[in-house]
């Protein structure tokens, strides 16, 4: 009788070979981020009373996006705030498309079911897939490490700091591996994962701006209660490797008790009839990304109203910082630099939905179900031109909910109802920039499909410029040709009405673009 384990160590080689370009892009990206953010503010604050004024005028105003970082009167605290925001989102990502690619999208292609009818072990699979994703966590621990090399932070605490990282990807990776066998669809786990993510940032940025327990329930707040670069403690470090190992076992004995191909939650089965609507394209356009438009849209709701809801807050704190009040002159210019900070973010996650949505067609054609639906008569122009406008409303709606969230949350906490309209118009403003990556993940689909996914790189590129753009020294015309900067900065400026135009009109060639190769390419095309 062949063990459980079996197997697992050709797997291990098996999806280092077939991964290691997309583990590497995650890797060498992040690395080559944090070491240039890195250089860029040494050489920024290259004096004690420089670092002093940071502390005294930046500090406070990030801690509900980055969290509550020790050690800010340190060199290696102000790398750490600074590089917080991006960690926080890039972390749960990277973990949730390392472990699910290893996982339940093998499932779903029929290979496991392959390699279980052979000589493979039935935990195999996971075990190979979670060591595999924690290896490449670890290799980004080294690689954070090392880029400490060349800025002169201090070296213990540079290790706790990037020891804190690794085993914070790691409890992503074995949660996700729990959901990977909780649910029966690659998209599924994706949609959940995002979910744990978004509630484990909001219970990080309720515990940290109100300096609570709350802290303690998300593995974001276990990073930053580390304190690498001020009073250290290793208890956050073990809560987090111990719940790592817990989660990692849970999905072994998950495993056991499943079938191969399902999830331990039934999916959920259709009507034996459709309704002439969704029997329409339209209707099965709609019908198919409706729910990770449900939630997409119910996560940027809950995010943005805790972080609006926090505003009085995180106001108040800054305000009775008489240096940082100051430098801010007033409360209002407060609280608008405060809402463009947010009203992008929000447009961010719209973005996001949009690739993540369309990249899905990707999917739909790798697997065959495109080529059969093509061959029952449908027109390939009107087949991507529906899911495009569906995406792009779902897009529209994202950032609208999200906007009206935040703008509700914000005049309730702050006691100014005026302040709601000035909110939802600046989150509007952020629509023709997601526009712009639909247009570009479309023509990327109609084109090189197998390129798609690298619409996320411009997707990386542009929130590193928008939001550390400062950090990084770049000037106001090239923060400008990020699609987020390229709007203008309301309600703390005016509307950039050219960038505007030239976003729309860019979104609307690259359609056109994508549209017209799709009819003329091959499908499916590798």
């Amino acid at each position: 009788m062949k063990s459980a384990l079996a197997g697992t160590g050709l797997l291990v080689r098996i999806a280092v070979r077939t991964g290691w370009r997309s583990a590497a892009a995650w890797v060498l990206g992040l690395v080559s981020l944090y070491l240039l953010n890195g250089v860029s503010i040494a050489a920024l604050y290259d004096t004690p009373e420089k670092i002093a004024g940071y502390s005294a005028t930046l500090g406070e105003s990030m801690v509900m996006l980055n969290g509550r970082v020790a050690g800010l009167d340190t060199l290696g605290g102000v790398m750490m705030n600074e590089y917080a925001f991006i960690a926080s989102f890039a972390i749960p990502i990277m973990a949730i498309a390392l472990t699910a690619r290893s996982t339940r999208r093998e499932e779903e292609t029929g290979r496991t079911e392959l390699l279980l009818s052979a000589q493979t072990g039935r935990l195999a699979p996971v075990t190979a897939a979670v060591v595999v994703a924690a290896g490449y966590f670890l290799l980004f621990g080294l690689g954070i490490w090392a880029a400490t090399l060349a800025i002169p932070v201090d070296r213990a605490g540079a290790a706790f700091y990037a020891a804190s990282l690794v085993a914070t990807g790691w409890v992503y990776v074995a949660a996700t591996a729990v959901l990977a066998q909780m649910v029966a669809h690659n998209r599924t786990v994706w949609a959940a994962g995002m979910a744990v993510a978004g509630l484990t940032l909001v219970l990080r940025g309720i515990g940290d701006t109100n300096e609570s327990w709350v802290s303690w329930t998300s593995p974001l707040g276990w990073h930053g209660l580390v304190r690498p670069f001020g009073d250290v403690s290793v208890l956050p470090l073990v809560v987090a490797v111990v719940t790592a190992g817990v989660l990692s076992a849970a999905a072994l004995w998950l495993t056991g008790r499943r079938d191969v191909g399902a999830g331990l939650v039934p999916a959920r089965t259709g009507s034996a009839t459709a309704s002439r609507w969704r029997e329409s394209e339209l209707g099965v356009a709609v019908h198919q990304h409706l729910g990770a438009l449900a939630g997409w849209t119910i996560g940027v709701v809950a995010l943005m109203t805790m972080y609006g809801a926090l505003m009085d807050v995180v106001v108040e704190a800054i305000m009775s910082n008489p240096t940082l009040a100051d430098f801010l002159v007033e409360s209002p210019a407060l609280v608008d630099s405060l809402v463009q900070m947010l009203v992008v973010f929000v447009g961010i996650i719209g973005a996001g939905f949009a690739l993540q949505t369309l990249g899905g067609l990707r999917g739909e054609e790798t697997s065959g179900r495109l080529e059969l639906e093509l061959a029952a008569g449908r027109s390939r122009w009107e087949w991507l031109a529906l899911h495009t406008a569906v995406v792009a409303v779902g897009a529209v709606v994202v950032v609208t909910a999200g906007s009206a969230a935040f703008a509700l949350s914000t005049s309730v906490a702050l006691d100014d109802p005026d302040s709601m309209g000035r909110i939802v118009a600046a989150g509007s403003w952020q629509v023709p920039a997601v526009l712009a990556f639909v247009g570009v993940s479309v023509a990327l689909f109609g084109l090189v499909p197998r390129l798609q996914a690298s619409g996320w790189a411009l997707f990386a590129v542009s929130a590193v410029v928008t939001f550390m753009g400062p950090t990084l020294r770049l000037t106001e015309s090239q923060m400008r040709l990020s699609p987020f900067g390229a709007v203008g900065r309301a309600p703390v400026g005016p509307v950039d009405t050219v960038g505007v135009t030239v976003l729309l009109a860019l979104a609307v060639a690259l359609v056109v673009a994508g549209l017209v190769g799709f009819r003329r390419r091959d499908v499916p095309r590798t």
